[in-house]
């Protein structure tokens, strides 16, 4: 497979909530920047689609946030509109984070069947990014069918968190992935990145598989709330206190006058809450977007409540 110098080369980000895949968009940029691409970067995420795109502000690609359930189904005509109106050239790449819970058969679907964007798009490549310490432990059946799926139609798979997963565990994965897509290359992040920049030199990717899709099933709901202003000690003491059956937890804290913290918590209770702290603005409210099978308001709004007054920061 070789990126057409008329068509825009695509890169599906796919992988089930918290896996990774922010993360890895922002590890890839600084290498695909230097490699002479200009990403183009489109997030999509249920709620948080901004808090994201704030997170990625300095990487140099130009980022555009898609706030919805997915782009697979509830909002594909903002996708196939943003693509469409987007200047791009054949020195740029898109890149297409897909929300945790998108099917994966459908976008692709979307990008490369769509008449609107004939002419436009070329050749596509998806990386999914898959947390092996999680791998087959999601308690929805619909879960576990839309992770899988997420393997069945990659090119490639970059495994996550591996060393918080027991021997057993990962001989269950390479077992798994090699079941269900033996063409897909395993590789780390560092070796994507190098194989990817070399495209245009020969190197290639196993094309996507779009056989047995699955039934999709929106599984998920999610929640916006507006935190109070804490310390970071407090605010870590909160993101561990809240149950695990909140898959994910991701947004905006201010933890001083001068600083906010972007916050990123999974289901995985081996997994540190990722805190990074940057200058704050007033520009940018802070947020909290949380995503569970079933979510409880008033119990969300009453956890900022509890958040210990002895360590909180008071704004004067």
């Amino acid at each position: 497979m070789r990126f057409s110098s008329e068509l825009i080369p695509v890169l599906i980000v796919a992988g089930f909530l918290g896996s990774g895949k922010t993360t890895f968009i922002r590890e890839s940029l600084p290498h695909l920047i230097k490699g002479g691409y200009h990403p183009f970067v489109i997030l999509n995420d249920f709620l948080n689609a901004s808090i994201d795109a704030f997170s990625l502000k300095d990487s140099g690609a130009e980022i555009k946030a898609l706030a919805s359930a997915c782009v697979c189904c509830d909002d594909s005509e903002s996708l196939l509109h943003t693509i469409k109106n987007i200047s791009l050239d054949h020195h740029h790449l898109l890149i297409i984070e897909a929300n945790g819970v998108s099917d994966p058969y459908r976008l692709i679907e979307i990008l490369t069947l769509s008449p609107e964007l004939k002419g436009i798009i070329g050749s596509l490549t998806q990386v999914t990014i898959l947390n092996e310490a999680r791998w087959g432990k999601r308690w929805l059946p619909g879960d576990k069918d839309l992770e899988r799926a997420q393997v069945r139609t990659a090119s490639a798979i970059i495994c996550n968190r591996g060393d918080r997963a027991s021997e057993k565990q990962r001989r269950k994965v390479l077992q798994d992935l090699e079941s269900l897509n033996a063409k897909a290359i395993q590789l780390t992040a560092e070796q994507f990145f190098l194989k990817f920049l070399k495209i245009s030199e020969g190197e290639s990717f196993p094309e996507t598989d779009l056989r047995d899709p699955i039934s999709h099933q929106h599984l998920h709901v999610a929640v916006q709330l507006e935190p109070p202003t804490m310390d970071e000690i407090s605010l870590r003491a909160w993101l561990r206190s809240l149950p695990s059956e909140i898959l994910r937890i991701k947004g905006l804290v201010r933890i001083s006058e001068e600083e906010m913290c972007y916050i990123n918590r999974t289901d995985d209770a081996f997994e540190s809450p990722r805190m990074i702290k940057v200058d704050y603005r007033e520009d940018i409210l802070p947020s909290v977007v949380f995503i569970a099978p079933q979510l409880d308001e008033a119990f969300l709004k009453n956890s900022f409540k509890e958040i210990p007054s002895a360590g909180a920061f008071k704004l004067r």
